[in-house]
């Protein structure tokens, strides 16, 4: 799989860099790639790259954490609570229809231009579908189970780890995968937003200069920082489910 995604991602840079050399393409609406590898270069060894990356995937990291855990938790406590679950929904859907990018401006005003504003905004956005996967898991899990743990009259954490939580990895997984890809995007949005710091500050300053070869770097940046995270999330799946196989 490895194999076959590099042969893919040199197949799209030679496609991109013979298009910009057949058509003649001006470098400040597309320049090409060594270009772009270049200004990359210039960023490490000029702009401090590394640290920028290290603030968004804290970012990132932390919120995901953040929402997941809350998720999780509150999974748990609506299927315990069906009461509780009826309660919440609105404004559970009210805060997820309500669009990042106008709650961005109001978490800064809050919170300042720090990585707090930025993880708030990423755990908002991981919550949903990690707590709506998690409670799928559990809703619809195997009905023999749960009668298996009334008969062997287990405890709510008993339940958990040993029914609840291997039933519903499936679902719990499907649903952070999603989640992997709302947090890269709502951390970018927080740093385009208002920050002094990060690969989407970078990414501003590049718009505001007219750095095209800037913005398509941290662009290709982003998108590989995504891929990892998407690996590393597959990677811990296969590992929890290795475990409570």
């Amino acid at each position: 799989m490895l194999k076959r995604s590099l042969i893919g991602l040199i197949g799209i840079v030679a496609l991109w860099s013979a298009a910009v050399h057949l058509f003649n393409v001006p470098a400040y609406l597309l320049p090409g790639p060594l270009d772009v590898a270049e200004r990359i270069v210039f960023l490490f060894q000029r702009a401090n790259l590394l640290w920028h990356i290290y603030v968004t995937l804290t970012e990132i990291l932390g919120g995901f954490l953040l929402g997941g855990l809350v998720g999780v938790a509150s999974a748990i406590a609506f299927s315990r609570s069906p009461l509780l679950l009826r309660l919440t929904t609105p404004l559970i859907l009210l805060l997820q229809t309500t669009p990042k990018i106008a709650i961005a401006p109001l978490l800064l005003l809050w919170l300042g231009l720090g990585a707090a504003p930025k993880i708030v905004l990423v755990a908002i956005v991981t919550f949903f579908p990690v707590m709506t996967a998690m409670l799928s898991g559990i809703t619809y899990m195997n009905k023999s189970y749960a009668d298996l743990a009334g008969v062997l009259r287990l405890s709510a954490w008993q339940r958990f780890r040993h029914i609840e939580l291997p039933a519903s990895l499936p679902t719990l997984f499907a649903g952070a995968t999603v989640a992997t890809t709302l947090a890269m995007t709502a951390a970018v949005i927080g740093e385009l937003m208002g920050a002094n710091k990060g690969v989407g500050f970078l990414l501003a300053n590049g718009q505001e200069n007219a750095d095209t070869a800037t913005v398509i770097g941290m662009v290709i940046l982003l998108s590989f920082l995504g891929w990892a995270f998407f690996a590393l999330l597959d990677y811990g799946r296969r590992r929890m489910e290795d475990r409570f196989r």
